[in-house]
């Protein structure tokens, strides 16, 4: 390599670097209360964990590399243009052209730049069975990060959109009262095959746990009782 190669390789590594102190938006709109909400490239670990998992439990007929390279470059346009989620009031088409000119900005000075464009491409198309494993493996990283947060929301400071979204009421309506439900019952619906089954389990423990609080709640007198224990 020339001296101008590798220096568009440390280049390129100290501006996906920005990703480790890029924190997720929704953690910050649901008001988490810890100490640091997870950052975007804590999320890109985490979908690969899980998708290094599944593929290795279930022995799926699907290009796990190809998968993982998806999983590690469709958030790079967040690099330029930060975290936008689906509260933001932003045309989805608008955002995905914002998306693939930071993406050509990012790889311009690389040969294969087009080849990067076209994974990104394909798991937004969501069409082959590596892009909608992908697709999956980001939603329900999220639906399990919504969990590991339960109990440190500050429901009551939450910006009032959250309760005029029509999927918040609705799961609200029908008891889904913790976070991390309405999170899984939002994407539940595009889950196939493993994923769904994963979903299923991870409801049916929530419900337990769900019912095992609220045995404890009424046994030792309210919350705050319980929180004393």
């Amino acid at each position: 390599m020339t001296n101008e190669e590798m220096q568009k390789i440390i280049d390129l590594h100290k501006l996906s670097c920005k990703l480790k102190k890029t924190l997720r938006t929704g953690w910050i709109n649901w008001q988490v209360n810890e100490e640091r909400v997870e950052s975007v490239a804590e999320h890109i670990f985490g979908c690969c964990m899980l998708a290094v998992g599944i593929y290795s439990t279930k022995k799926l007929d699907i290009d796990i590399n190809k998968v993982i390279t998806m999983i590690m470059l469709h958030e790079t346009e967040e690099i330029i243009i930060g975290d936008i989620t689906m509260f933001d009031f932003k045309e989805l088409q608008t955002k995905q052209q914002d998306g693939r000119q930071a993406v050509l900005s990012i790889f311009k000075d690389f040969p294969n730049s087009q080849h990067f464009l076209d994974i990104i491409e394909e798991f937004e198309a969501n069409e082959t069975k590596e892009a909608k494993f992908a697709k999956q493996c980001d939603k329900f990283e999220a639906d399990l990060q919504a969990r590991l947060y339960e109990g440190h929301y500050n429901i009551d400071k939450v910006q009032d959109r959250f309760f005029v979204d029509t999927r918040t009421i609705e799961a609200i309506n029908n008891g889904y009262d913790m976070v991390s439900e309405q999170f899984l019952k939002n994407d539940y619906h595009i889950y196939e095959n493993e994923f769904k089954e994963l979903a299923d389990y991870m409801a049916k423990v929530e419900k337990q746990e769900k019912n095992s609080y609220n045995i404890m709640k009424n046994r030792f007198g309210g919350e705050n009782e319980i929180k004393k224990i």
